[in-house]
């Protein structure tokens, strides 16, 4: 499954993408580009503006939407996964920045691109090429799971 967020959901587009979705977003796209990258890419439209969803694609079906209802972060997500049935947890497979698929990376090879710290106490490192960053499950990786953890699904009580 594949979506395009529009510039209300950008962090929900984030943590799709540390669950290993492809999500394109791009904070300063117009409705029609949106639209248009979509169409091409067969994306669904992930948005919050419910101006947007009148238009005739969305109405007739040929692109799918999901309309976010909530700002919060956490019943966002928790709308996605009950609605689309997604698999919601972290693999950190692309970058959170660009989309890219992130590469591993050998320990040895990044000693002088990475902290200190970060080189002592880390053993698995990821790459993206397009931003020239690299990832390590740090302490913010805890957060990152603890908040897919804390998703109930929708649709069961309560």
């Amino acid at each position: 499954m594949k979506f395009i967020a529009d510039i209300m959901v950008g962090k929900l587009a984030k943590y799709l993408r540390m669950a290993g979705y492809d999500v394109i977003y791009i904070n300063d796209a117009s409705d029609d580009e949106i639209i248009k990258i979509a169409r091409k890419t067969n994306r669904i439209v992930l948005t919050r503006d419910s101006l947007m969803l009148e238009r005739k694609e969305f109405k007739n079906g040929t692109i799918k939407c999901l309309h976010i209802e909530d700002v919060k972060l956490k019943n966002q997500l928790e709308q996605v996964k009950s609605e689309l049935g997604l698999s919601l947890e972290p693999n950190l497979m692309r970058c959170i920045e660009c989309n890219r698929k992130l590469v591993k990376v050998k320990k040895d090879d990044i000693k002088n691109r990475v902290p200190p710290y970060v080189y002592k106490t880390q053993e698995n490192f990821l790459y993206c090429k397009k931003c020239d960053k690299y990832y390590w499950r740090g302490t913010h990786y805890d957060n990152i799971k603890n908040t897919f953890l804390s998703i109930k699904d929708r649709s069961s009580p309560v």
